[in-house]
């Protein structure tokens, strides 16, 4: 694959592809979290006034129990005595108190000179009770009697639950909560600026709304989720992004780049060996294409030789492989070493192609070199495929099948094939020395290629113990790193001298 470290310029590239969508994503993550925020405010005003609405409730009943079920006022002093979130309720008639739940003719009984009339009618209110240091904004609870319209009872909520009920108290997630009741609101110096963050849910059944604004901690806690969320987002699409275009450009534009490397010299060649696998002489080499891209770097032929295929660039890279062996054994000619070359189907489809392979063999005979074409297994499947075989071995060049059992041939097409060579994939080699499927489709190939009495190859060996292995079957030919790695031209070359 191509070489991964990047260039200045393409570092410079990639870091300003980082920083450009940073913004748009920190309003983004900042708009959602905000959004999130609103959400969450919402949930803990409508908290409120599901808390004050349940006190409420609570305190109607104990009403309408004091109104229409208690005898008598010390039955409601007993019935009320432990109510917690109770400070007091009343019964007023005709104006004047009646029955207090405290025992006591408190203060309350100024209430009857201050409140108005409109507050003995059932409802919720929010009234100032007078006391000796001032007065105390309380919450009460109106229920009249149905059967008096004079008579009514009174239940003021204790400040302290009203407190805690709307956060007041202890909640760090709010700078404000007030409360509204009937157009008054607790607590009764609140005052609240419209902003973006005010929040306000309504009872559904009581006059009754909570709004809330939300403190600077949980702000500041939004702003830092925005920047902490929009930074690997950022650093995400960013690669994402490049990425995308890295492999767009390599591969909208790589057909340009082979026309261009093939030009510039950036293509070259390396030679593995191939042993005879009695004496471990060499026997041939394989010329195997790479590309060293001055831009990129190491591009493997897994990436370029697909792209040369699809955009029709194959042939010309397979007659740069071919000039440039013969190009590198110039002055160093051989005895009949066999030089194997990958020849893919379209080259052999084409009569020109044929004609100027027809020449690479003379050429290479005059170098001492046997032009031997390696083709695929799947180029056996067409009739033509397999005429184009014989003429070319009647130009003098040997024909191998490659990978081969990987394939889907016949014995009847293989029958009726003339090659030279059976070069048997690397995958059964593998299987050496292991259970596996593919474990017995190796010794029925290795049958097969002696049942038809041509040369086998093994390619990948890499193990002394699949050496071996191969050698007691009478494999005759092997190729893979436990040998020669693929070698530069002076590696190889200085190889076949010793």
């Amino acid at each position: 694959m191509p070489n991964t470290k990047l260039s200045p310029k393409a570092l410079k590239k990639f870091i300003i592809t980082l920083l450009v969508p940073l913004p748009v994503i920190g309003l983004i993550c900042f708009l959602i979290g905000e959004h999130t925020l609103k959400l969450n405010l919402q949930h803990i005003s409508h908290s409120y006034v599901n808390q004050i609405e349940s006190i409420v409730d609570e305190l109607r009943d104990e009403n309408l129990q004091a109104l229409y079920d208690a005898a008598t006022c010390q039955q409601i002093q007993k019935d009320l005595l432990f109510e917690a979130f109770l400070r007091e309720m009343v019964i007023i008639k005709d104006r004047k108190i009646v029955c207090s739940s405290k025992r006591s003719e408190i203060e309350l009984a100024q209430i009857k000179h201050r409140m108005p009339a409109s507050m003995l009618k059932s409802g919720e209110y929010l009234f100032d009770i007078p006391y000796d240091e001032g007065s105390v904004r309380s919450l009460l609870v109106v229920n009249q009697d149905k059967h008096n319209p004079d008579r009514s009872a009174i239940s003021i909520i204790d400040q302290s639950y009203i407190d805690v009920r709307l956060g007041l108290d202890d909640d760090d997630r709010i700078s404000q909560s007030v409360m509204t009741v009937s157009g008054e609101i607790y607590p009764s110096n609140s005052h609240i600026e419209a902003n973006r963050f005010l929040t306000t849910s309504h009872s559904t059944h009581l006059n009754i709304q909570v709004s809330i604004v939300p403190s600077a901690k949980l702000k500041n806690e939004l702003y830092a989720n925005s920047i902490l969320f929009s930074i690997p987002i950022s650093l995400f699409l960013s690669m994402l992004w490049h990425l995308i275009t890295y492999w767009y450009q390599t591969k909208g534009s790589l057909a340009e780049k082979i026309k261009k490397a093939l030009k510039t010299n950036e293509f070259f060649l390396v030679y593995q060996p191939i042993i005879d696998s009695s004496t471990t002489e060499i026997k041939g080499i394989e010329a195997l294409i790479r590309w060293n891209s001055s831009r990129v770097g190491f591009i493997g032929p897994d990436v370029f030789i697909p792209v040369a295929e699809q955009h029709g660039l194959i042939n010309d890279i397979t007659d740069f492989v071919l000039e440039r062996v013969l190009s590198d054994w110039n002055e160093n000619k051989t005895q009949n070493l066999h030089m194997s070359i990958n020849v893919p189907p379209s080259y052999l489809s084409q009569d020109a192609c044929l004609d100027k392979l027809s020449t690479f063999a003379q050429r290479y005979k005059t170098q001492g070199l046997k032009l031997c074409v390696e083709i695929t297994e799947r180029q056996l499947l067409k009739e033509n495929d397999r005429n184009v075989l014989k003429e070319i071995q009647q130009m003098g060049v040997d024909v191998s099948i490659d990978d081969f059992g990987t394939g889907y041939t016949s014995l009847s097409v293989l029958q009726n094939s003339e090659f030279n060579y059976l070069k048997i994939d690397r995958c059964f080699i593998n299987t050496i020395g292991i259970e596996s499927v593919n474990s017995p489709v190796l010794d029925t190939i290795i049958n097969l290629g002696h049942s038809m009495n041509v040369l086998m190859v093994a390619e990948g060996v890499e193990t002394k113990e699949q050496a071996d292995y191969l050698l007691s079957q009478g494999v005759q030919l092997l190729q893979g790193y436990y040998f020669y790695r693929p070698l530069s031209i002076e590696d190889v070359l200085e190889t076949l001298q010793h």
